[in-house]
């Protein structure tokens, strides 16, 4: 599996930004929330930085969002088709299943 590291804490870094400017709140202010300067915040919210997973819960608890919001899906190298999003993938249904989905 291929993981982009750099694109990932490109995009929590993004979403950061737009959520803590949805909420009216200052770089500064979330950083003191958070606890670290708000230059190393900045870099966080610019994907410069790595952001350990409580920060990211601590950031989800201040900017009030579920913590999802700030976390990019993973993309996934495998088609997901309703049958595996209902359990059915590899019995008698799934093939029905995919008979309907596809007319």
């Amino acid at each position: 599996m291929d993981f982009d590291r750099l694109g990932f804490y490109r995009d929590v870094g993004l979403r950061a930004q737009y959520l803590r400017k949805r909420a009216g709140l200052k770089q500064g202010q979330v950083a003191a929330d958070l606890g670290m300067p708000r230059a190393s915040y900045g870099n966080v919210e610019r994907g410069r930085q790595r952001v350990p997973v409580d920060v990211i819960w601590r950031l989800a608890v201040i900017l009030n969002v579920p913590i999802q919001a700030l976390l990019p899906e993973p993309r996934r190298e495998k088609k997901i088709t309703p049958a595996d999003t209902l359990g059915l993938a590899g019995t008698a249904h799934a093939h029905i299943l995919s008979d309907v989905v596809n007319e």
